[in-house]
């Protein structure tokens, strides 16, 4: 998108309050587009879940550990055990058999439709995301450092030589010593915009963990339920989330196939079992759905990719089609997304996310893998030309990496200012 001609015409006069009274149109218009509910496409559903009592979704060690004393438990909830709760409920909805995964009352195709336990079938679903009092939040950039009630980000440093190469490690301003990053932290969808277009969000209105849930520990035991009794020396102890009253959890799903809606119940407000020890939840369907943030559109070779679910890349830190090259004495990643061919000059990357879960067909731990974390961003520059909507269809809310049907690896554009390099 070309910049408007700001020079000023021989012979004419420029209204700069009318420009600005433009401007500020054009900025409210905006933020209209940012806030409006959007109806939901055919096949789709919004899936509100709430919970009744406490939450526990098992981190990735084993309960036998060495020095797992107590287990904690992830938030938000792993996507793959809101599709495995998902799926058993559509599927007894339909009364499938699941032993052969077939329909007594129709010849509806469960496997086909939603998949089995490597695979979704042609279900898609998107999130999950957190909503706080009616607002979807997204996961703060990690770089986003806070030091009591200021806020500064990190940019893409000078080369330094590393492990990696001659790379461009991220870096703070001048004068910022005693920042800390932002782990387990969320923003609104204005605060995310914000971020998207190189700004910094308000202190206080940045979310915590302790605004969204608190802790509980529990203590449980093993049964023996043949012979009825305990099993000596198996004690274990996890640690619930209970969620703050005006919280809940989202998910997207698309692709559900018409017997599958006609099933759901009218009043779309349902009782299932979710995450370990099948604790309660309420399931509400509706029709709308909330935008993704956006930046302004803007003309730059630079783009930062923002990552607002944890992505699969096999366990590296790219895709499998980025490679390690060096470009003007520093070492960068050349590849493509969606056809888009960019450079990775710097990354922000958190601690590793790790997920495993349980087969239940198989009645066995599912291999544990580990995902780079939401919040995580890339500093890229585009190879060539592109326009701002072709980068806003090709890449905007598209998900990257492996189990892409799963939301994995979904992502934001935005954008970055390089002081460290023209």
């Amino acid at each position: 998108m070309a910049k408007p001609n700001k020079k000023k015409p021989q012979g004419q006069k420029i209204n700069y309050k009318k420009q600005q009274r433009q401007d500020d149109k054009q900025e409210q218009q905006q933020e209209n587009q940012q806030s409006a509910v959007q109806s939901c496409a055919e096949g789709e559903l919004t899936l509100h879940l709430q919970a009744y009592d406490t939450w526990f979704f098992r981190e990735s060690r084993p309960h036998d550990a060495v020095g797992a004393s107590e287990l904690s438990s992830l938030f938000p909830p792993p996507v793959r055990t809101l599709a495995g709760a998902l799926r058993t409920f559509l599927g007894d909805l339909v009364a499938i058999d699941w032993q052969t995964l077939q329909c007594k009352n129709s010849d509806f195709d469960f496997e086909q439709n939603l998949g089995n336990a490597e695979h979704l079938g042609q279900l898609q679903l998107n999130g999950p995301w957190i909503c706080y009092q009616g607002q979807r939040l997204y996961p703060a950039p990690l770089y986003l450092m806070h030091k009591e009630q200021s806020i500064r980000r990190l940019s893409a440093g000078n080369p330094v030589r590393c492990d990696l190469g001659t790379v461009r490690l991220p870096t703070l301003p001048e004068g910022s010593q005693g920042y800390k990053a932002l782990e387990q932290h969320w923003l609104t969808a204005a605060d995310m915009v914000k971020c998207l277009n190189g700004e910094v969000p308000e202190s206080k209105k940045i979310l915590c963990a302790d605004d969204l849930f608190s802790h509980e520990a529990r203590l449980g035991i093993a049964r023996d339920n043949v012979m009825r009794k305990v099993q000596d020396g198996k004690l274990y102890q996890t640690r619930h989330l209970r969620l703050k009253e005006d919280v809940h959890v989202e998910l997207k799903a698309a692709n559900l196939h018409p017997v599958l809606i006609k099933a759901l119940p009218a009043d779309g407000n349902v009782i299932l079992r979710l995450g370990g020890e099948g604790r309660m939840a309420s399931l509400e369907t509706s029709q709308t759905t909330a935008p993704l943030p956006f930046a302004k559109a803007r003309q730059s070779e630079k783009l930062l990719i923002h990552f607002i679910t944890p992505a699969d890349f096999n366990g590296q830190l790219f895709p499998e089609n980025f490679i390690k090259t060096e470009h003007l004495g520093k070492t960068v990643w050349l590849g493509k997304i969606n056809d888009i061919e960019l450079m990775i000059e710097a990354a922000v990357i958190g601690k590793v996310h790790r997920e495993g879960g349980w087969d239940m067909q198989k009645h066995q731990p599912r291999p544990v893998r580990s995902h780079i974390p939401a919040g995580s961003a890339w500093f890229c520059r585009l190879a060539q030309h592109y326009d701002w909507q072709t980068l806003q269809t090709q890449l905007h809310g598209q998900c990257i990496g492996l189990d892409g049907a799963y939301g994995r690896g979904q992502i934001l554009l935005g954008h970055w200012q390089d002081s460290h390099n023209s």
